[in-house]
């Protein structure tokens, strides 16, 4: 597929509404971007390429981590997905401390988490797709109820300039897990990392476009102006504008996009 620029036509309006903000006051309005393009990390952007048995979702790191600390880890994880399917977990951040606690007891070292990240495979046409798009018109922002690690390769890889992820892992001298990072970076806790984005770019509430493909990013597709289930969980597939199996749609999509901003 040949490598055709993704193009908007550049702001030539200082934007107004109570909505948007000025903290760009002091660069100049053709050169904000037009849109945010956020992107979901796992199952979006990498392949989701396990699900331990007895599960609803795929997964590229949390569940990945379970099966290869072995069966024992499998099973707690699994239950800690039971526990979350009745209600037993107050929040994101409670089901995250769960967890953790299993990679630290049955011994997660620094080697084993990397070499899973490094591991993560690209979806098919994601790489090609995200080199297109005209940098001056879209920033792009990664959201992820994932490890930052994983989002920061992503960074690294294409060139992302944001990323907000709910979990960093803290290993120590020997290798072992000390400590982590968490936000609460998952289901509706998404959105609101977005509108601090549209706030820091002085963009409108309909400045936006979502990518993403699990049932927990039905809260933040409900909340897009425009939103692109890719490979989407039947329940995100009911709520999204857009369902697609090819990452490249998105290609036609964002000209749509651009199209509706130049109208």
């Amino acid at each position: 597929m040949a490598a055709t620029p993704i193009e908007c036509p550049g702001n030539t309006e200082a934007p107004g509404g109570s909505s948007q903000l000025s903290n760009y006051s002091d660069v100049g309005v053709e050169d904000r971007p037009v849109k945010l393009l956020v992107l979901d990390v796992e199952g979006t952007l990498f392949r989701t390429e396990v699900r331990l048995p007895g599960t609803s979702l795929d997964s590229t790191i949390w569940q990945g981590i379970a099966h290869a600390l072995g069966p024992e880890a499998v099973r707690e994880e699994v239950e800690t997905h039971r526990h979350w399917e009745k209600g037993g977990y107050g929040s994101y951040l409670e089901w995250m401390k769960d967890t953790i606690s299993i990679h630290i007891r049955h011994g997660l070292s620094y080697d084993l988490f990397h070499h899973l990240i490094s591991s993560a495979q690209y979806n098919p046409g994601v790489v090609e797709t995200l080199s297109q798009i005209d940098r001056t018109a879209y920033e792009l922002l990664l959201i992820s109820g994932g490890f930052r690690e994983l989002a920061v390769r992503a960074q690294r890889d294409l060139k992302i300039p944001h990323a907000f992820a709910a979990c960093e892992y803290l290993f120590g001298n020997n290798g072992s897990l000390e400590a982590y990072n968490l936000l609460p970076c998952d289901f509706e806790g998404k959105i609101d990392f977005i509108q601090l984005m549209l706030r820091e770019y002085g963009l409108s509430s309909k400045d936006w476009v979502f990518v993403g493909d699990g049932s927990n990013d039905v809260p933040i597709a409900r909340n897009a102006p425009i939103s692109v289930g890719y490979r989407a969980h039947p329940d995100l597939k009911k709520v999204v504008m857009y369902a697609i199996d090819d990452f490249y749609e998105l290609v036609d999509i964002l000209k749509l996009s651009c199209d509706a901003q130049d109208g």
